[in-house]
């Protein structure tokens, strides 16, 4: 398998670039983490801390996606992570503004848009999916 992530060929995850891995990484713990979240107690201490991180996860997430492009250019998928280096600021301005159904809708949608997008990246035709689900 011959796959380009940005001027490199992949032929599995063991010859992967460092973005690559530290994207997915940060994608498989960014789903757990966050159910967890919407699944908690809102507003006491671990939430806020398990928030924090989320959101670190979730820029990390959005600045890497921008080093990893299937045949040297973007995809729909990067517009995503444009919105996600949007909306989470928005989501932390809004819960400081005590505007918190704003920040739930926010951080929800975020959520679910990294679901879908996590859904589609692993698709079997996709680079990602070939990657990831490769039999070796």
């Amino acid at each position: 398998m011959n796959l380009n992530a940005s001027g490199f060929e992949i032929h599995s995850l063991s010859n992967a670039p460092w973005y690559l891995l530290l994207h997915l990484a940060c994608a498989f713990l960014a789903v757990v983490l966050g159910a967890a979240v919407l699944l908690q107690r809102k507003g006491d201490s671990p939430h806020k801390a398990m928030g924090w991180s989320w959101v670190c996860l979730m820029i990390t997430i959005a600045v890497t996606s921008f080093f990893i492009q299937a045949r040297s250019r973007f995809s729909v998928i990067h517009v995503l992570s444009v919105a996600v280096l949007v909306m989470v600021p928005l989501a932390i301005i809004s819960i400081r503004r005590k505007r918190v159904q704003a920040h739930r809708y926010i951080m929800s949608g975020v959520f679910t848009g990294l679901v879908i997008a996590g859904a589609f990246t692993l698709l079997p035709y996709r680079m990602l999916g070939q990657l990831v689900f490769a039999a070796r």
